[in-house]
Protein backbone atom coordinates (compact mmCIF):
# COMPACT_ATOMS: atom_id res chain seq x y z
CA UNK A 1 0.00 0.00 0.00
CA UNK A 2 2.76 2.17 0.55
CA UNK A 3 4.50 2.50 -3.11
CA UNK A 4 0.56 2.74 -4.09
CA UNK A 5 0.94 6.18 -1.78
CA UNK A 6 4.24 6.26 -3.54
CA UNK A 7 3.07 6.44 -6.90
CA UNK A 8 0.00 8.16 -6.32
CA UNK A 9 2.26 11.40 -4.38
CA UNK A 10 4.50 11.24 -7.83
CA UNK A 11 1.11 12.29 -9.92
CA UNK A 12 -0.41 14.73 -7.72
CA UNK A 13 2.95 17.09 -7.08
CA UNK A 14 2.05 19.55 -10.02
CA UNK A 15 -1.39 19.65 -8.34
CA UNK A 16 -0.24 20.08 -4.72
CA UNK A 17 2.55 22.21 -4.96
CA UNK A 18 1.14 25.42 -3.80
CA UNK A 19 2.68 28.31 -2.72
CA UNK A 20 2.23 29.90 0.80
CA UNK A 21 0.95 32.97 -1.46
CA UNK A 22 -1.53 30.58 -3.38
CA UNK A 23 -2.43 29.11 -0.23
CA UNK A 24 -4.15 32.65 0.87
CA UNK A 25 -6.55 32.67 -1.94
CA UNK A 26 -7.32 28.90 -1.40
CA UNK A 27 -10.95 27.92 -0.17
CA UNK A 28 -11.03 26.54 3.30
CA UNK A 29 -11.81 23.02 2.52
CA UNK A 30 -9.14 22.65 -0.26
CA UNK A 31 -6.24 23.45 2.42
CA UNK A 32 -7.08 19.85 4.02
CA UNK A 33 -5.24 16.90 1.67
CA UNK A 34 -5.82 13.31 2.32
CA UNK A 35 -3.35 10.79 3.52
CA UNK A 36 -1.85 9.63 0.21
CA UNK A 37 -1.31 13.10 -0.93
CA UNK A 38 1.07 13.70 1.62
CA UNK A 39 4.87 13.89 1.28
CA UNK A 40 6.66 10.82 2.60
CA UNK A 41 8.05 12.77 6.28
CA UNK A 42 4.25 13.24 6.95
CA UNK A 43 3.03 10.18 6.82
CA UNK A 44 2.78 8.40 9.85
CA UNK A 45 -0.76 7.43 10.81
CA UNK A 46 -2.07 5.74 7.46
CA UNK A 47 -5.67 4.48 9.92
CA UNK A 48 -6.41 8.49 10.03
CA UNK A 49 -6.95 8.74 6.01
CA UNK A 50 -7.85 12.91 5.79
CA UNK A 51 -7.75 16.48 7.04
CA UNK A 52 -4.66 16.95 6.98
CA UNK A 53 -2.49 20.33 6.55
CA UNK A 54 -0.05 19.42 3.83
CA UNK A 55 3.91 21.13 4.12
CA UNK A 56 3.16 24.76 4.60
CA UNK A 57 6.81 26.34 4.43
CA UNK A 58 5.04 28.85 6.33
CA UNK A 59 4.43 29.72 9.77
CA UNK A 60 1.84 32.56 9.61
CA UNK A 61 -0.03 29.36 7.31
CA UNK A 62 0.48 26.60 10.55
CA UNK A 63 -1.24 29.61 12.92
CA UNK A 64 -4.18 30.05 10.36
CA UNK A 65 -4.78 26.59 10.79
CA UNK A 66 -6.06 27.80 14.82
CA UNK A 67 -9.21 29.15 12.72
CA UNK A 68 -10.37 26.57 10.74
CA UNK A 69 -11.28 22.65 11.81
CA UNK A 70 -8.25 19.76 10.39
CA UNK A 71 -7.41 16.55 12.19
CA UNK A 72 -4.73 18.39 14.36
CA UNK A 73 -7.30 20.95 15.87
CA UNK A 74 -8.30 18.72 18.84
CA UNK A 75 -4.62 17.59 19.46
CA UNK A 76 -3.94 21.68 19.45
CA UNK A 77 -6.68 23.04 21.70
CA UNK A 78 -7.13 19.77 24.19
CA UNK A 79 -3.67 21.24 25.44
CA UNK A 80 -3.60 24.72 24.49
CA UNK A 81 -7.43 25.49 26.55
CA UNK A 82 -6.44 23.83 29.72
CA UNK A 83 -2.79 25.27 29.65
CA UNK A 84 -4.44 28.48 29.37
CA UNK A 85 -6.15 28.25 32.26
CA UNK A 86 -4.54 25.81 34.95
CA UNK A 87 -1.25 27.73 35.87
CA UNK A 88 -3.90 30.52 37.41
CA UNK A 89 -6.26 28.70 38.55
CA UNK A 90 -3.26 26.97 40.98
CA UNK A 91 -2.44 30.60 41.54
CA UNK A 92 -5.59 31.27 42.52
CA UNK A 93 -6.35 27.78 44.92
CA UNK A 94 -3.23 27.69 47.13
CA UNK A 95 -3.99 31.67 47.55
CA UNK A 96 -7.82 31.47 48.56
CA UNK A 97 -8.91 27.94 48.88
CA UNK A 98 -5.98 25.71 49.85
CA UNK A 99 -5.88 26.05 53.96
CA UNK A 100 -3.14 27.88 55.29
CA UNK A 101 -1.52 25.59 58.50
CA UNK A 102 -0.40 26.77 62.00
CA UNK A 103 2.63 24.60 61.19
CA UNK A 104 3.16 26.06 57.85
CA UNK A 105 6.70 25.69 56.71
CA UNK A 106 7.02 28.96 54.43
CA UNK A 107 6.84 29.41 50.75
CA UNK A 108 8.48 26.78 49.48
CA UNK A 109 5.12 24.53 49.76
CA UNK A 110 3.70 27.24 47.69
CA UNK A 111 6.11 27.02 45.38
CA UNK A 112 6.20 23.15 45.41
CA UNK A 113 2.53 23.64 44.19
CA UNK A 114 3.20 26.00 41.26
CA UNK A 115 6.38 24.53 39.85
CA UNK A 116 3.53 21.17 39.08
CA UNK A 117 1.63 23.69 37.60
CA UNK A 118 4.08 25.54 35.42
CA UNK A 119 5.59 22.29 34.57
CA UNK A 120 1.81 21.33 33.36
CA UNK A 121 1.68 24.62 31.73
CA UNK A 122 5.22 24.18 29.89
CA UNK A 123 4.17 20.71 28.67
CA UNK A 124 0.23 21.28 27.52
CA UNK A 125 2.22 24.59 25.83
CA UNK A 126 5.21 22.77 24.03
CA UNK A 127 2.49 19.57 22.46
CA UNK A 128 -0.14 22.12 21.21
CA UNK A 129 2.66 24.27 19.60
CA UNK A 130 4.14 21.17 17.89
CA UNK A 131 0.61 20.02 16.64
CA UNK A 132 0.41 23.67 15.18
CA UNK A 133 3.53 23.86 13.65
CA UNK A 134 3.86 20.52 12.21
CA UNK A 135 2.93 21.38 9.12
CA UNK A 136 5.67 23.44 8.25
CA UNK A 137 8.44 21.74 7.26
CA UNK A 138 10.10 18.26 7.88
CA UNK A 139 12.73 19.74 10.17
CA UNK A 140 10.26 22.18 12.01
CA UNK A 141 8.69 19.39 12.69
CA UNK A 142 11.66 17.19 14.04
CA UNK A 143 12.52 19.83 16.09
CA UNK A 144 8.65 20.98 17.23
CA UNK A 145 8.66 16.76 18.05
CA UNK A 146 11.67 17.59 20.29
CA UNK A 147 10.46 20.03 22.26
CA UNK A 148 7.03 17.99 22.46
CA UNK A 149 9.46 15.08 24.25
CA UNK A 150 11.13 18.43 26.30
CA UNK A 151 7.36 19.32 27.70
CA UNK A 152 6.77 15.63 28.59
CA UNK A 153 10.23 14.82 30.74
CA UNK A 154 9.49 18.59 32.35
CA UNK A 155 6.16 17.22 33.69
CA UNK A 156 7.59 13.74 34.94
CA UNK A 157 10.39 15.22 36.47
CA UNK A 158 8.14 17.77 38.01
CA UNK A 159 5.34 16.03 38.84
CA UNK A 160 7.88 12.97 40.72
CA UNK A 161 10.20 15.96 42.60
CA UNK A 162 6.39 17.84 44.14
CA UNK A 163 5.30 14.31 45.73
CA UNK A 164 8.54 13.78 46.74
CA UNK A 165 8.93 16.87 49.09
CA UNK A 166 5.97 16.39 50.85
CA UNK A 167 6.02 12.77 51.57
CA UNK A 168 9.61 12.34 52.56
CA UNK A 169 9.64 15.80 54.31
CA UNK A 170 10.60 14.11 57.37
CA UNK A 171 12.91 11.93 56.14
CA UNK A 172 15.35 14.33 54.04
CA UNK A 173 17.86 12.03 53.50
CA UNK A 174 15.42 9.87 51.52
CA UNK A 175 14.08 12.84 50.02
CA UNK A 176 17.50 14.07 48.77
CA UNK A 177 18.43 10.49 47.01
CA UNK A 178 15.11 10.38 45.48
CA UNK A 179 14.66 14.40 44.17
CA UNK A 180 18.40 13.40 43.24
CA UNK A 181 17.15 10.66 41.61
CA UNK A 182 14.55 12.39 39.62
CA UNK A 183 16.96 15.06 38.73
CA UNK A 184 19.33 12.64 36.87
CA UNK A 185 16.83 10.46 34.91
CA UNK A 186 15.30 13.83 34.30
CA UNK A 187 18.56 15.38 32.65
CA UNK A 188 19.70 12.67 31.12
CA UNK A 189 16.38 11.80 29.03
CA UNK A 190 16.39 15.64 28.16
CA UNK A 191 19.75 15.30 26.46
CA UNK A 192 18.68 12.52 24.95
CA UNK A 193 15.84 14.36 23.59
CA UNK A 194 17.48 17.43 22.60
CA UNK A 195 21.32 16.57 21.44
CA UNK A 196 20.66 15.49 17.76
CA UNK A 197 23.23 13.01 18.56
CA UNK A 198 21.47 10.62 19.57
CA UNK A 199 18.19 10.82 17.60
CA UNK A 200 19.73 8.14 15.37
CA UNK A 201 18.42 4.68 14.99
CA UNK A 202 22.13 3.88 16.44
CA UNK A 203 20.88 4.87 20.13
CA UNK A 204 16.75 4.12 19.57
CA UNK A 205 17.61 1.09 22.13
CA UNK A 206 19.91 3.32 24.76
CA UNK A 207 17.34 6.06 24.68
CA UNK A 208 14.19 3.96 25.01
CA UNK A 209 15.79 1.92 27.75
CA UNK A 210 16.32 5.53 29.53
CA UNK A 211 12.93 6.56 29.49
CA UNK A 212 11.34 3.02 30.71
CA UNK A 213 14.41 4.01 33.64
CA UNK A 214 12.80 7.17 34.41
CA UNK A 215 9.50 5.91 34.53
CA UNK A 216 10.09 2.68 36.67
CA UNK A 217 12.42 5.66 38.65
CA UNK A 218 8.79 7.25 39.45
CA UNK A 219 7.52 4.06 41.59
CA UNK A 220 10.66 3.62 43.75
CA UNK A 221 9.86 6.44 46.19
CA UNK A 222 6.37 4.71 46.74
CA UNK A 223 7.66 1.28 46.72
CA UNK A 224 9.85 2.08 49.36
CA UNK A 225 7.66 4.45 51.38
CA UNK A 226 4.95 0.92 51.38
CA UNK A 227 8.14 -1.16 52.79
CA UNK A 228 8.83 1.52 55.62
CA UNK A 229 5.56 2.45 56.43
CA UNK A 230 3.04 0.09 54.88
CA UNK A 231 0.23 0.74 52.21
CA UNK A 232 -2.63 2.61 54.24
CA UNK A 233 0.50 5.34 55.83
CA UNK A 234 1.57 5.40 52.44
CA UNK A 235 -1.89 5.67 51.02
CA UNK A 236 -3.05 8.62 52.93
CA UNK A 237 1.12 10.00 52.84
CA UNK A 238 0.93 10.19 49.05
CA UNK A 239 -2.61 10.07 47.69
CA UNK A 240 -1.52 6.39 46.23
CA UNK A 241 -5.10 6.19 45.24
CA UNK A 242 -4.21 8.82 42.78
CA UNK A 243 -1.41 8.17 41.59
CA UNK A 244 -2.54 5.05 40.53
CA UNK A 245 -4.85 6.36 38.43
CA UNK A 246 -2.87 8.99 37.20
CA UNK A 247 -0.55 5.96 35.86
CA UNK A 248 -3.63 4.53 34.41
CA UNK A 249 -4.83 7.22 32.51
CA UNK A 250 -0.71 8.18 31.55
CA UNK A 251 -0.32 4.39 30.30
CA UNK A 252 -3.86 3.57 29.04
CA UNK A 253 -3.60 6.61 26.80
CA UNK A 254 -0.09 5.64 25.75
CA UNK A 255 -1.21 2.09 24.82
CA UNK A 256 -4.32 3.77 22.95
CA UNK A 257 -1.73 5.77 21.05
CA UNK A 258 0.74 3.16 20.16
CA UNK A 259 -2.15 0.88 18.91
CA UNK A 260 -3.66 2.91 17.13
CA UNK A 261 -6.87 2.59 18.67
CA UNK A 262 -9.90 2.79 17.61
CA UNK A 263 -9.16 3.98 14.35
CA UNK A 264 -7.80 0.90 13.65
CA UNK A 265 -11.06 -0.94 13.78
CA UNK A 266 -12.91 1.54 11.41
CA UNK A 267 -10.16 1.50 8.68
CA UNK A 268 -11.30 0.63 5.18
CA UNK A 269 -8.16 0.28 2.70
CA UNK A 270 -9.12 1.89 -0.77
CA UNK A 271 -7.80 0.52 -4.02
CA UNK A 272 -5.94 3.10 -6.34
CA UNK A 273 -8.60 3.74 -8.32
CA UNK A 274 -10.91 5.33 -5.78
CA UNK A 275 -8.03 7.10 -4.19
CA UNK A 276 -7.62 9.33 -7.15
CA UNK A 277 -11.43 9.54 -7.97
CA UNK A 278 -13.35 9.30 -4.54
CA UNK A 279 -11.15 8.95 -1.74
CA UNK A 280 -12.64 8.30 1.43
CA UNK A 281 -12.33 9.67 4.89
CA UNK A 282 -12.28 7.56 8.11
CA UNK A 283 -14.50 7.86 11.06
CA UNK A 284 -11.90 9.01 13.29
CA UNK A 285 -10.25 10.97 11.41
CA UNK A 286 -11.05 14.72 12.81
CA UNK A 287 -12.93 13.57 16.18
CA UNK A 288 -12.09 10.51 18.57
CA UNK A 289 -8.65 9.21 17.49
CA UNK A 290 -5.79 8.06 19.82
CA UNK A 291 -4.03 11.10 19.62
CA UNK A 292 -6.62 13.29 20.41
CA UNK A 293 -7.96 10.09 23.26
CA UNK A 294 -4.19 10.26 24.75
CA UNK A 295 -4.40 14.18 24.85
CA UNK A 296 -7.41 14.12 27.16
CA UNK A 297 -5.72 11.31 29.09
CA UNK A 298 -2.70 13.33 30.14
CA UNK A 299 -4.95 16.24 31.19
CA UNK A 300 -6.67 14.21 33.37
CA UNK A 301 -4.19 12.47 34.36
CA UNK A 302 -2.18 15.88 35.41
CA UNK A 303 -5.56 16.32 37.31
CA UNK A 304 -5.14 13.20 39.66
CA UNK A 305 -1.87 13.73 39.97
CA UNK A 306 -2.56 17.61 41.23
CA UNK A 307 -5.24 15.58 43.58
CA UNK A 308 -2.41 13.40 45.25
CA UNK A 309 -0.11 16.37 45.15
CA UNK A 310 -2.73 17.85 47.19
CA UNK A 311 -3.53 15.12 49.80
CA UNK A 312 -0.05 14.88 50.20
CA UNK A 313 -0.15 18.37 51.71
CA UNK A 314 -2.80 18.00 54.14
CA UNK A 315 -1.12 14.98 55.61
CA UNK A 316 2.09 16.70 56.09
CA UNK A 317 0.43 19.28 58.15
CA UNK A 318 -2.20 17.02 60.14
CA UNK A 319 0.06 14.36 60.61
CA UNK A 320 3.85 14.25 60.24
CA UNK A 321 4.72 17.73 61.34
CA UNK A 322 2.59 17.24 65.05
CA UNK A 323 4.29 13.59 65.11
CA UNK A 324 8.45 15.17 64.56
Amino acid sequence: MQDSYTLLRQRQKLDNSQTSTELESTPLLKRLHYYHELDEWQQDNHFIKSGYVKQTNSYKECFKSLTYLHNESVNIYSHLLPLSISFWVILYYINYILPKYNNYLGVWEKLNFLQFGLACTFCMFMSSTFHCIKAHSHPVSKFGNQLDYFGIVILITCSLISIILFAYYDYPWYRNIFVGLSLFFGTVCTVLTLDRKFSTNEYRPFRSFMFILFGLSGALPIVNSMYMFGFEITRQKAGVEWLILEGVFYIGGAVLYAARVPERFTHVEDDEHTLLNNPLSGTFDIFGHSHQIFHVMVVIAAFCHWKGLVQSYHYLHLQTLPNL
